[in-house]
């Protein structure tokens, strides 16, 4: 093997290295992601499940004040 090889072959392997790092922070950083959005898609399904709640609670009001002004 040729000295420029070798330096070739060193700078491959720090290449790689980095390459390495990089790919890491990339799989990191999705996974970060992903947990961002699950957060995120959980916090909106409760407010929409608190949102439901209270329609039904209201309508179910509605529903017991007519009666009462058609019965009173």
């Amino acid at each position: 093997m040729t000295y420029v090889g070798l330096l070739e072959e060193i700078e491959a392997v720090f290449e790689l290295k980095k390459l390495k790092r990089k790919y890491k922070k990339l799989q990191q950083d999705k996974t970060r992601g992903e947990n961002d959005l699950e957060k995120k898609i959980d916090i909106l399904t409760t407010d929409n499940d608190i949102k439901d709640y209270e329609i039904k609670t209201l309508k179910d009001e509605i529903k017991k004040l007519k009666e009462k002004i058609n019965n009173g």
